[in-house]
């Protein structure tokens, strides 16, 4: 039988503005889902690159 201990999704997401990424991040608190942020980036047009995992459903989500 197939058992899934751990499962997130890791998503590489581009916003306009720093404003709009951490719009973003505060409504994955609200719903309260277990999230890590890889690595954040801004570049000079102030286009902000976000590599996140976040928690799929309600499997477990590794603490690191």
């Amino acid at each position: 039988m197939k058992k899934i201990v751990q499962a997130w999704i890791e998503q590489i997401l581009q916003f306009d503005t720093k404003l709009e990424c951490l719009a973003y991040i505060e409504g994955i608190k609200k719903k309260n889902q277990k999230f890590k942020i890889i690595k954040q980036e801004r570049d000079e047009c102030g286009v902000v690159t976000l590599q996140i995992r976040k928690q799929y459903n309600k499997n477990n989500f590794p603490d690191e």
